[in-house]
């Protein structure tokens, strides 16, 4: 079903962006022990201080990439959720967090857009940390972007769809 209809597209179909939130919260509730909450305001693209997760869900027509985008006390935060203890956000191990969390994450998409017809598998995971980031996505293909509020701070999902070539 899916496939067919997304070579149409010009958004991500809302059937996709529902399965991420749900993903989102599933995942995150499991590690914090209390679900995020979803924010229907996106927000302002303000630069970034902090840790970004790249992951891709791809299959030979097409490739759904994720960016879990995290401020640095929220990372630092996750790390003592899941590990018990604080990271610092300029280790190398709390690099390894965040591309896991992303790639926890991309295994509960994958699973839960398998449910609509799209199946694929997750490429590597990779982090980036830094600090004044600004993130672009692209206008086409299609994108969006995910704001969530939790009890260990504020992050965001921007995720985009296009075709594999």
């Amino acid at each position: 079903m899916i496939t067919v209809e997304l070579k149409k597209v010009t958004e991500i179909p809302i059937e996709i962006v529902e399965l991420v939130k749900e993903s989102v919260i599933n995942t995150f509730a499991s590690i914090v022990g209390n679900p995020p909450t979803y924010l229907d305001d996106a927000g302002e693209d303000t630069p970034l201080n902090g840790m970004i997760g790249n992951i891709a869900v791809f299959n030979p027509e097409f490739m759904f990439s994720l960016m879990l985008v995290i401020p640095k006390d929220t990372a630092v935060n996750i790390s003592e959720a899941f590990l018990g203890k604080k990271l610092p956000i300029e280790s190398d191990d709390m690099g390894d967090l965040i591309a896991e969390l992303s790639n926890i994450l991309a295994g509960d998409v994958a699973a839960n857009m398998e449910n609509v017809g799209f199946r694929g598998q997750s490429s590597l995971p990779t982090a980036t940390r830094g600090s004044d980031l600004r993130l672009f996505m692209p206008k086409k293909p299609p994108s969006a972007k995910l704001r969530f509020v939790s009890s260990i701070g504020d992050f965001i999902i921007n995720m985009a769809l296009n075709e594999s070539k």
